[in-house]
This record gives structure tokens, sequence and C-alpha cells, in this order.
């Protein structure tokens, strides 16, 4: 793939990320959406990972994202299964049933997806088609 080609899949990824970040991203039946933006989901969907609640494990998909945009252009092998990988977390959060939405603990049914979260799956999407165009360009050069 060309380098122009490269430019357009990692800012196009790396700028509907950005945009997801400003939207509403899940709302609850606790009327959680009025104000969980993706910046917030970004900010505190870490602190999930590390008491193990299961639903917050597709939060790990932003770090692999991360490294897939940084080794896109030096390692596509290893960016595509990293694009692979955050692909397949970030769309798991449509198995969320609940969620914890506040710090006590409580927990919340998820209602409705947003379009924070449609932005953030989609910033993976295109990673992982241009990673895969990318691949399959390398793929077949000597």
């Amino acid at each position: 793939m060309k380098t122009k080609k490269q430019k357009i899949f990692l800012l196009l990824s790396i700028g509907v990320f950005i945009i997801s970040l400003t939207q509403k991203s899940f709302c609850t039946n606790s009327n959680v959406c009025r104000y969980f933006s993706g910046f917030l989901s970004l900010i505190f969907g870490w602190l999930g990972v590390f008491i193990l609640h299961i639903p917050t494990f597709p939060w790990l998909a932003n770090p692999l994202l991360l490294v897939s945009w940084i080794l896109f252009r030096k390692k596509p092998k290893v960016s595509f299964i990293l694009s692979i990988v955050a692909f397949i977390l970030m769309l798991s959060f449509l198995l969320v049933d609940e969620i914890i939405t506040n710090e006590a603990g409580t927990k919340s049914k998820v209602v409705s997806y947003e379009l924070g979260y449609w932005l953030w799956l989609l910033s993976s999407f295109i990673m992982l088609i241009g990673n895969s165009i990318n691949w399959k360009k390398n793929r077949h050069k000597p």
C-alpha cells in the first residue's frame, strides 16, 4: 500500500476515535447516558479491568488500537493482529447486560448503545480494513 493510502486509513481511524470521545457511548436504565461520554468511558473504563469486572474488558481495545496505530507502517503483521483483537473486544461490548455506573459499584442495565460506541467501533474497523489491505500487499512481496 502506498504511504498516502496508509496515512488516510491511519488518520481516519484516529479521527473517528477522537470524535467518538465527544459523544455519548451507552445508556442504562438509570439514565447514565445523560453524562457518560466516550471520553469518560476512556478515562474510567480501565478501573473495571483491575477489579475484574468482565464487562469492562472491551476497554482493553483502546491500548491495543493505539499500539496498532503506532506499528501500522513498521510492523504490518503485528498491527493487523492487534486491530483484529481490538475490533473483537470492542464488538464484545454488545454482549454486556450490566455495567457499574458509579463509585459505589452500583450496576445498571445497558439499554442502548449510542453514537460514541458506534464511532469507537468504526475507528477499529477502519484500522482493520487498512491493516488487511496493507498486509495483503506486503504479503506478496519477496
